[in-house]
């Protein structure tokens, strides 16, 4: 059983295929004949109660759960009413000849197993340390046989394709997830991955060319590729990305990548390919990026960023706050230089000490407090109180309102330079606006893009107008204003009409980008327009 952590494109049981797959395959050529394996998917809003139901219904001899930090509870508590425990649901009891055996693995496993096996007073017959393809198998055919702990890893090469043999079925789905290798060459003490195997390992030439032509019949709209750092390897990267320009370059690709690793000519397929990058800033903090292994070089990353804004690349950066002597104003400057970079998009998490990586293992040492179940978040640091780690989510929420959600990319920049504040202290206005205004919690959804639009404007008036400088707002207002419609042309395929104070050419063209010179300059120009979706592009036209 997998249980994920939302619906979406996301929502793919690859885990658990890829050990059905294995299974499958064993017992295909085995003397005692084949083995029947269905996958069951389910949600993190469902209950146990549903969710034991689900299972029963199909008689299995054997339940598997795939475990991560954001499921342990509901798959602990969905197996113990599987054996027939107490529960809070009111599920009665199955007499124990009818309990299957129950066994489970993943991530989650791997890094704390504590609590999880009968023996420890947990449901689980069985617990499998590391990748279970192989493991699995061989306690299926002996059941006597119990799987060592944290056993070699698995050659990926040899493994079946859960895709090829019908495990997994990409027709219809949102999106399909595109396991290439596993393994990552980096050692990021808050991250799994620095424990595990950090020799690269690639599945076989021959199913990656598959898998791809299937996706293509199949006309996925959208491919996640789970490798760890997807440009680890540069020359294996251009490789892929050659192929995926020439067969697949109608579906839309996303990856992890490292931004030191990057180059010119990647940018450029990246950029052609219209895929999607996710980079790990994580801090801008020399001294707190060496205490979590991560060799900082802020001018070489930047370098490399400014080439996928040259190249018009999207990507989004990743922030983490609350690291080892990382502290409030700290987190401030990272928000800084990362919003200096121009992101489409910045995800910020407050640290989870993740069981199983280095810094869970230096974490009393180093003083860190942090809650001992998922998720795992620090809740202080010696150098990062309780009380600031309050506020940096404070002010991360406030960032993803205005930035992300309200698509600021285009224009945030532009607009906070005649106000000379760093965009943390501007992010942190727009909290204590939120505040005054009691609307946190009636804020605008990413549905009602117009109503956040209004809500972005409301604060940058009151900004500009503080800063006595509300003889900038009408070119502010064309700006903000066009590009919220140009987005909303583009990615709701909706039409808009705007009231622009200038040509809307010269407003959103390379002359504005000093507002205070544009206004001095450029005469005021009153037209009313309309940008509306056309060929997967946007047109304006006056009306």
């Amino acid at each position: 059983m997998t249980i994920h952590i939302e619906r979406g494109a996301e929502a793919v049981p690859l885990g658990s295929a890829c050990v059905a797959s294995a299974l499958k395959a064993a017992f295909a050529t085995d003397a005692a004949g084949s083995l029947d394996v269905s996958i069951v998917e389910a949600f993190q809003d469902q209950n146990s109660a549903e969710l034991s139901k689900k299972i029963r219904a199909a008689d299995p001899d054997l339940v598997g759960f795939s475990l991560y930090s954001w499921n342990r509870d509901l798959a602990i508590q969905t197996a113990r009413e599987l054996r027939g425990s107490p529960s809070t649901s009111g599920v009665s009891a199955p007499s124990r000849n009818t309990v299957p055996l129950l066994f489970c693995g993943g991530p989650e496993v791997t890094a704390s197993e504590q609590g999880l096996r009968t023996s420890d007073g947990g449901p689980f017959d069985v617990v499998f340390t590391g990748e279970g393809e192989t493991s699995v198998v061989q306690w299926v055919r002996d059941p006597q046989n119990l799987p060592p702990p944290f056993p070699a890893s698995v050659e990926l090469s040899k493994l079946p394709s859960p895709w090829l043999d019908g495990t997994l079925d990409p027709h219809g789905r949102e999106g399909v997830l595109w396991e290439l290798s596993r393994g990552c060459p980096y050692g990021c003490t808050y991250c799994y991955e620095s424990k595990g195997d950090q020799r690269v390992r690639s599945i076989s030439e021959e199913r990656m060319l598959g898998e791809l032509d299937l996706f293509v019949r199949s006309r996925v709209p959208s491919v996640f590729v789970l490798d760890p750092t997807f440009n680890a390897d540069k020359k294996r990267a251009h490789r892929i990305l050659d192929l995926l320009l020439d067969k697949a370059p109608q579906i839309h690709w996303h990856f992890e990548v490292r931004a030191e690793s990057l180059d010119r000519e990647m940018a450029r397929k990246f950029a052609a390919l219209g895929a999607s990058l996710q980079i790990g800033l994580q801090t801008a903090d020399r001294q707190v990026s060496l205490a979590v292994g991560r060799p900082p070089d802020r001018g070489r990353f930047a370098s490399r960023i400014d080439l996928l804004n040259q190249e018009g690349a999207v990507f989004g950066l990743d922030l983490i706050y609350g690291l080892p002597g990382d502290t409030l104003a700290g987190y401030r400057e990272s928000l800084n230089f990362a919003l200096s970079l121009y992101p489409n998009n910045l995800d910020l998490f407050r640290l989870a000490v993740l069981p199983g990586t280095i810094l869970a293992e230096q974490g009393r040492d180093r003083g860190l407090i942090a809650l001992s179940h998922p998720p795992y978040l620090v809740q202080s640091t010696p150098t990062f109180s309780a009380s600031d780690l309050t506020k940096a989510e404070r002010l991360s929420r406030a960032t993803d309102r205005f930035y992300n959600q309200g698509r600021a990319v285009g224009w945030f920049n532009q607009v906070l330079h005649p106000l000379k504040l760093r965009p943390s202290v501007f992010l942190e206005g727009f909290a204590d606006f939120l505040d005054r205004n009691r609307a946190w919690d009636r804020l605008p959804t990413p549905q009602d893009p117009v109503a956040l639009e209004r809500l972005q404007l409301a604060y940058v008036d009151e900004r500009y107008e503080k800063a006595k400088l509300d003889y900038l707002l009408p070119a502010v207002w064309d700006i903000v204003r066009f590009h919220g419609a140009w987005a909303r042309a583009l990615a709701e395929g909706i039409a808009t009409d705007i009231e622009f104070n200038y040509d809307w050419r010269d407003v959103t063209g390379e002359a504005a980008l000093d507002l205070e010179e544009f206004v001095s300059l450029a005469e005021f120009s009153p037209g009313r327009y309309r940008l509306r979706p056309s060929g997967g592009d946007v047109e304006v036209v006056r009306l």
